[in-house]
């Protein structure tokens, strides 16, 4: 894309959901991986085993996704966009960790933040890999791998998606504010994207395959919000042993374990009480700048490298089955 944007973001920071029940939410995100950091009477922080003082917020009310926010490189950044139409003046933001954010409200309805200057917190658990023997050089020499059964290690909000009207016009209205570009374009028929995965720009620096999925939604009914939300686990014992907890708790399983074609990633999706998936994955492609976009055919949009066909229901907010009270 040839417009030079206002701001290039760093990354995407956390996501804005909105429930009728904060303990039930509290629940499910503990099973999921997550700490509380704080809960208020109507909303509720929940952190990661990383550094950033919370990764999902949830406020009190009817079902819905209300936005998301991107993580930018200086103060700078967010006077630069508090100075563009449609944004708001920084203020400091009232919530662990502190900071300072601008926000606006992308064409579907969206709040989209812009945050800087949160504290840090410490890490809860060591985040590296478990030391693997694979391959030519082994990692663990005279020790055993004994996993710990419970929930995923999360290191960070990874990434969303978001079906919308028209893919290509989603990315032009992100790309001139915050300079997301295309990583792979999935095509209905040449030069007809109905799905483009979008990556931070860093420059030379690598980013994640994908920091926002544009998904056309002609695959939702035509209607446009959520697809799904995901953040990072340590390593592929986590997605699995994840998983395990899950189902053990009863929670209600989306799709997966798997590994996804585009952006690589070994993934597993689960649904919330009111059904807004959220997905655990870890070993991701990393591109700098430089990397071309693909272009896909439909039929490769969706293909998993291993692991079951995508359902049908994948991508819908759609609430899953009450858990029984034995569950």
């Amino acid at each position: 894309m040839s417009t030079q944007p206002i701001i290039k973001v760093r990354d995407v920071a956390f996501p804005r959901l909105q429930v009728p029940d904060l303990d039930q939410m509290e629940s499910f995100l503990m099973d999921f991986g997550m700490v509380r950091a704080e809960r208020r009477s109507d909303v509720l922080y929940m952190r990661s085993a990383g550094t950033s003082p919370y990764v999902h917020v949830t406020h009190q009310g009817e079902p819905a996704f209300l936005g998301f926010a991107f993580s930018v490189g200086s103060r700078a950044d967010l006077d630069s966009l508090a100075a563009s139409p449609g944004f708001t003046p920084v203020e400091a933001i009232d919530a662990p960790g502190g900071g300072w954010k601008t926000s606006t409200v992308d064409p579907v309805g969206h709040m989209v933040e812009a945050v800087f200057g949160f504290e840090p917190v410490a890490p809860l658990s060591e985040l590296s890999p478990r030391p693997l023997n694979m391959g030519e050089t082994f990692q663990r020499i005279g020790a055993t791998q004994r996993i710990k059964s419970g929930p995923s290690r999360i290191k960070r909000f990874g990434h969303l998606a978001m079906n919308v009207p028209d893919p290509v016009a989603a990315l032009a209205w992100y790309h001139a504010r915050f300079g997301l570009i295309a990583s792979d374009r999935v095509n209905l028929a040449p030069g007809m994207p109905v799905a483009i995965f979008t990556r931070c720009d860093k420059g030379a620096e690598p980013a994640d395959h994908h920091s926002i999925l544009f998904a056309s939604n002609m695959s939702s009914g035509g209607v446009s919000g959520l697809n799904h939300l995901s953040w990072e686990v340590c390593d592929i014992d986590d997605v699995q042993a994840g998983r395990e907890h899950l189902a053990a708790k009863g929670r209600s399983h989306e799709w997966g374990v798997g590994r996804h074609l585009l952006g690589s990633q070994v993934f597993d999706y689960w649904r919330d009480p009111w059904g807004h998936i959220h997905e655990h994955w870890t070993d991701g492609d990393q591109f700098d700048a430089s990397a071309p976009t693909g272009d896909h055919s439909i039929d490769m949009g969706a293909v998993s490298q291993w692991g079951p066909n995508m359902p049908s229901s994948f991508g819908r907010t759609i609430p899953p089955v009450p858990r029984s009270k034995s569950a």
